[in-house]
């Protein structure tokens, strides 16, 4: 191996031992190494080419907090693996199954013992980018040139022209795709869901003009009547709960975030934008974010945000909704699938509607980011790396489109389970696959004839669920309610919003990662974090913001900023 550079590799190398026991990090006897007789292979390139003899794929899997088996199912023995078992003839075995840190923990040990899996998920480019530098992983540009099948280039290439590089644009190193990215488009901006029961309970009226958009002051002022009200019957009402990091650079802006409203603010902490003149600036050291941290800071002293800004974990603010305290939420367009759903288990009157954060233009400034925050990516020397690309073409393609219930024709009921029981926990998306999901469930709800023409088989599921709820909505289940709420609603607005031409498009000055990042990110996000939380719970002045700007330059930066100059030049 040419290096190791992280700290927290030497630190698995130290817990290796424990780590691979411990009943936290659900790890397996990894098989990898086992020998196995190469498997009887046609030169065809057919996609979906069935192998004579089984191949194996030993995999990094990351697990689901609730898989919903039936019973007697696993991971590695479930409806999807059955099916590519039998389609395939591949057999899927787990190298070691953990979820959220504990798989972190698991990635970092395999790449420290140079141990890898067959193929595994990778969470962030920094592993990545270390698996490279070590020659670990394939190189898959002929296998994906000559294997995927041509509805997954499509999807591919549908980023071309939105991200900078593309949708293979973060994977690609020296003009070989190292990784097969996770892509799902543009989330939609980052909306206020609020408890529409509560609304009408108090008569309050939001958007009124029905566009979908509301105002910092607004949301402010929904709030402020939540707290002084306590519609929850709690005694201890909270306002607006906040994640320990109040922004988020992801796709989506994250879940008890205030990206949204930083948005409005015309700030974008933690993208990397361009100025009117062309120049690469970090959003978070732009004066719009000292702004919107002044604003947010003379919130808390208000008591609009939460007064434990800083300390409660997701899980905490998870916890203020379930339990009635608060009724406003930033998040996602499906944040009632996996998170409103346990509100309405506890309280069935509840009802949720999103509201986007509009700047003092009337717009909804939303920034265009890296279409990929995962990477598939397969051992160097594994036989059959296009077993891998065929893995992909069954589920990403033949199982997506229109003969999915032909193809597999169990689906409706696997699909029940969830996405991490299949062999990879990622998704392969068209880049405006909301919206034209949106359109296709919205007319087929409205015209059953019109069901015919969904392309995902997923979204035909879901119009069957809202047809049901829509039935006898006070008998409905609760996943039917969920899904009626996110897609007629969460996805309505951001199609509304795409229809009235009611979006400020950025683009990201930069994707990528620079040399110095490697060694000096950690730092600067670090006392990014600890200052926009200081400043918005009022332990520093606004001021100190300036601080912070001359610290984060001085201790690597500008020299980070510079790299991407440098970057973008030869680009």
């Amino acid at each position: 191996m040419k290096r190791i550079q992280h700290a927290k590799r030497a630190v698995a190398l130290v817990l290796s031992a424990a780590l691979l026991v411990g009943a936290s990090a659900c790890a397996k006897t990894n098989t990898q190494n086992q020998s196995t007789a190469p498997a009887a292979v046609s030169k065809s390139t057919d996609p979906l080419a069935k192998y004579s003899q089984p191949v194996v794929i030993n995999t990094g899997r990351q697990t689901a907090t609730n898989p919903r088996f039936p019973k007697g199912d696993t991971y590695e023995n479930n409806a999807y693996t059955r099916f590519l078992k039998q389609k395939l003839n591949i057999t899927i075995k787990d190298a070691f199954e953990a979820n959220g840190a504990d798989y972190d923990r698991q990635v970092s040990l395999a790449m420290a013992g140079n141990s890898l899996p067959d193929m595994m998920l990778v969470d962030n480019h920094s592993d990545l980018q270390e698996m490279v530098d070590n020659d670990q992983i394939m190189d898959l540009t002929d296998v994906y040139n000559q294997y995927a099948s041509d509805k997954i280039k499509e999807y591919y290439n549908s980023y071309k022209d939105v991200y900078q590089g593309g949708a293979f644009g973060k994977c690609t190193f020296d003009g070989k795709i190292m990784a097969m990215p996770d892509v799902g488009g543009d989330a939609g901006s980052n909306v206020a869901w609020i408890r529409q029961d509560w609304l009408d309970q108090l008569g309050i009226k939001v958007d009124p003009d029905g566009d979908g958009c509301i105002t910092p002051d607004e949301l402010k002022n929904v709030a402020k009547q939540f707290l002084a009200e306590d519609p929850g019957k709690t005694g201890k009402p909270v306002g607006i709960p906040v994640q320990p990091t109040p922004t988020d650079g992801s796709n989506d802006g994250g879940s008890f975030t205030l990206t949204g409203i930083a948005n409005a603010y015309g700030a974008f902490p933690k993208h990397w934008v361009k100025d009117a003149n062309g120049k690469v600036e970090y959003g978070s050291v732009q004066n719009e974010t000292k702004e919107f941290l002044t604003a947010m800071a003379g919130w808390f002293k208000e008591g609009i945000l939460d007064p434990q800004t800083g300390t409660r974990t997701w899980n905490d603010c998870q916890s203020l909704l379930v339990n009635g305290q608060t009724g406003i939420a930033f998040g996602q367009w499906h944040m009632p699938d996996w998170c409103f759903n346990l509100v309405k288990e506890k309280d069935p009157n509840a009802e949720f509607r999103c509201y986007a954060i509009a700047d003092k233009n009337g717009k909804v400034n939303y920034m265009h980011v890296a279409p990929s925050e995962k990477y598939l990516v397969v051992r160097k020397g594994y036989q059959h790396p296009e077993a891998v690309i065929r893995v992909l073409n069954l589920f990403y393609d033949a199982l997506n489109g229109k003969d999915a219930s032909t193809v597999m024709p169990n689906i409706n009921e696997a699909m029940k389970m969830d996405n991490a029981t299949k062999p990879v926990n990622m998704e392969i998306l068209d880049s405006e696959l909301n919206l034209n999901s949106y359109k296709q469930i919205s007319a087929a709800v409205k015209d059953p004839s019109k069901l015919k023409d969904i392309d995902m088989s997923e979204d035909k599921m879901i119009v069957g669920e809202i047809n049901e709820y829509n039935k006898d909505p006070k008998s409905a289940s609760v996943e039917d309610w969920s899904h009626d709420t996110s897609r007629l609603f969460g996805l309505g607005l951001y199609y509304k919003l795409t229809e009235k031409n009611l979006f400020d498009w950025r683009m990201p000055g930069f994707t990528g990662t620079t040399d110095s990042m490697e060694s000096m990110w950690t730092n600067l996000d670090k006392q990014e974090n600890e200052a926009t939380i200081k400043i918005i719970t009022g332990a520093v002045p606004p001021s100190y913001f300036n601080t912070f700007v001359k610290n984060w330059k001085s201790q690597g930066g500008d020299q980070i900023t510079s790299e991407i100059e440098s970057q973008n030049a030869g680009n």
